[in-house]
């Protein structure tokens, strides 16, 4: 999961650093300054609002996490477990004693 969240906080970026490259490279028509640099905007807010999202899962769940989710054909699932303790490893042995044959020597 943890890789998940990390090619998401990548994808946010590129997506950040591309709407830049489009406003600095310009060649764009005249009179659609304003147009295109609202949509740029509303893109920029869009693509740091995923990042935030990204930092803040990272920040509680950690690369464990303690929130799952799952989404399919079906719908989207989300399940959050509250200190859950792990569980505790417990270790069983038998021994058994088998008396020598006789005949054998040692």
């Amino acid at each position: 999961m943890s890789w998940m969240l990390a090619g998401a906080g990548v994808a946010c970026t590129l997506l950040a650093v591309g709407a830049l490259m489009i406003v600095w490279r310009g060649g764009w028509p005249v009179g659609t300054e304003m147009q295109r640099l609202t949509i740029i905007g509303w893109t920029l807010i869009g693509a740091l609002i995923g990042m935030l999202a990204v930092i803040v899962s990272l920040a509680i769940g950690g690369p464990v996490g303690r929130f799952k989710g799952k989404v399919n054909i079906r719908g989207a699932e989300f399940e959050a477990e509250d200190d859950v303790p792990p569980p505790v490893a417990t270790v069983t042995t038998t021994t058994s004693v088998a008396t020598p044959t006789s005949g054998v020597s040692a």
